[in-house]
């Protein structure tokens, strides 16, 4: 396996506190280990946003390509979940959900920092961040102090909206994006300052990006 994946997934929800601890012992002691022993799973990582109350998590997932999501491996688990995730499903609040292939890679795809900013674009990804132009925004930000990592993924619709038994058993709708802007760093600082950089290069509201700190990683072996 070489060390190029060209596909993320990432998955948002929010939990109550009551929940909060089951639905972490789930995440870390089962569901992870689940879904990175899906053919195609590099790895997963889930991510705490900064000072979100109740707690909102994301779940980042490294794939081979965008073309994993529609998998007969990946399916298979959507459509026959454990009985623990039937248990935390209906707990899930305001999910998000949306993979699709990366655009624009700045830095090293292997490394990854403790503390990253996501800017989510509901309608579509900002023209600024295709082809040419996004590719230069994310290497001059991957040269930043303490900066680690920069991506640019644009959703492919068509296998995020595969209908499941796990996306059943939900009781809100799943909600849709086009595209994530993503940036890893070192700390909170450098990661504040990358996101100003990334703001005033792609020329969007700084208040896109929202910032998250990891908690848990797991890698395919």
């Amino acid at each position: 396996m070489d060390n190029t994946n060209t596909g993320l997934l990432a998955i948002w929800s929010t939990i109550a506190a009551e929940p909060e601890t089951d639905y972490m012992h789930w995440l870390t002691r089962e569901h992870i280990f689940e879904r990175v022993g899906v053919p195609g799973f590099r790895s997963g990582r889930v991510f705490r946003r900064r000072n979100s109350r109740p707690s909102e998590y994301m779940m980042l997932y490294e794939l081979d390509d965008a073309d994993v999501m529609a998998s007969s491996g990946y399916l298979e688990r959507l459509n026959n979940p454990t009985a623990w995730t039937r248990r935390i499903m209906p707990t899930l609040q305001h999910f998000r959900r949306g993979g699709g292939t990366i655009l624009a890679q700045g830095a090293n795809s292997a490394g990854h920092g403790g503390h990253l900013a996501i800017a989510r674009f509901e309608d579509a990804l900002p023209e600024c961040l295709r082809a040419q132009q996004g590719q230069a925004i994310v290497d001059a930000l991957a040269k930043g102090d303490w900066v680690v990592n920069a991506q640019i993924m644009v959703v492919k619709s068509e296998a995020t909206a595969i209908v499941t038994q796990e996306k059943s058993m939900r009781q809100s709708s799943e909600g849709e994006f086009a595209g994530l802007f993503l940036v890893e760093s070192l700390d909170n600082g450098s990661l504040d300052r990358a996101m100003m950089q990334a703001s005033k290069a792609a020329g969007i509201n700084p208040d896109l990006f929202d910032s998250y700190d990891l908690v848990f990683v797991c890698y395919s072996r």
